[in-house]
């Protein structure tokens, strides 16, 4: 009995190590399956019943991305309504140590870093039709054309882009850096120059709901209530100094 109960403690124990481990984002899943399906890259090297679906549905066309100007809407709009994340049907996990970011960074690894890489895509098409084009119009006229300039050529095995998660950290702490420090003065600008109880009032108002909008959405997950009532407190307090007015004497 007691060996089996210390073999159960530890299957136990690694069942729970195992759970917590993070799953794999869906787009990283998606371009996985696009490489195994690129004949340049992986040209479908998985084959088999149980293999070709350990990753998803191989053989299955991913949907097609929207154009351009859609996707910068969708941008923006998830911006205020963020996407709840995907989960698949895979049984992965994901050997990196869960770690919990902030709304603002989730928005950038999620949305505009697939957006920037589409745009920069769709650029890249661009510049090759137009080669495409010169050359198309030098071998049928007589008149030499001067081809563009090309850049250096990158090698032709590289079918993968990646983006450094440090490189998107460092951004987004950056931003939330210099939005707390505009924010206060922003606000102390704003309310020197309106005069009016109500109109000041309202103003304070919505410079502490911009606030505790900005703690929720480029502070971590780990920032308790508490923190947030805290900071925002400390935020209308330095701002309620500009609601009372300065008391007049008069001397005869």
């Amino acid at each position: 009995m007691r060996g089996l109960l210390k073999e159960y403690n530890e299957a136990l124990l690694q069942y729970t190590q195992l759970s917590a481990l993070p799953e794999p984002e869906n787009y990283n899943m998606k371009s996985l399956r696009m490489w195994l399906r690129n004949p340049d890259a992986g040209d479908f090297c998985i084959s088999g019943t149980g293999e070709q679906d350990t990753w998803g549905a191989l053989y299955d066309e991913e949907a097609e991305e929207p154009f351009l100007f859609r996707q910068f809407l969708t941008l923006l709009g998830r911006l205020l309504w963020p996407k709840p994340p995907e989960k698949g049907d895979w049984d992965l996990v994901a050997t990196r140590p869960p770690r919990k970011i902030d709304g603002f960074t989730r928005w950038v690894a999620d949305e505009f870093v697939p957006f920037h890489h589409n745009v920069s895509q769709y650029r890249k098409r661009r510049r090759s039709r137009r080669s495409n084009d010169v050359e198309k119009v030098q071998a049928t006229s007589s008149v030499p054309v001067e081809k563009p300039k090309r850049r250096k050529k990158r090698d032709a095995h590289k079918t993968l882009v990646t983006y450094s998660e440090h490189s998107m950290l460092r951004f987004t702490s950056a931003f939330s850096t210099v939005a707390a420090c505009l924010l206060p003065t922003i606000g102390i600008t704003v309310l020197s120059k309106v005069h009016g109880t109500n109109n000041l009032l309202f103003c304070l108002a919505g410079f502490a709901v911009l606030f505790s909008v900005g703690l929720i959405f480029l502070t971590s997950a780990a920032v308790s209530r508490v923190e947030i009532f805290t900071a925002t407190a400390a935020f209308s307090a330095v701002l309620v100094v500009f609601i009372s007015a300065p008391t007049q004497i008069v001397v005869s």
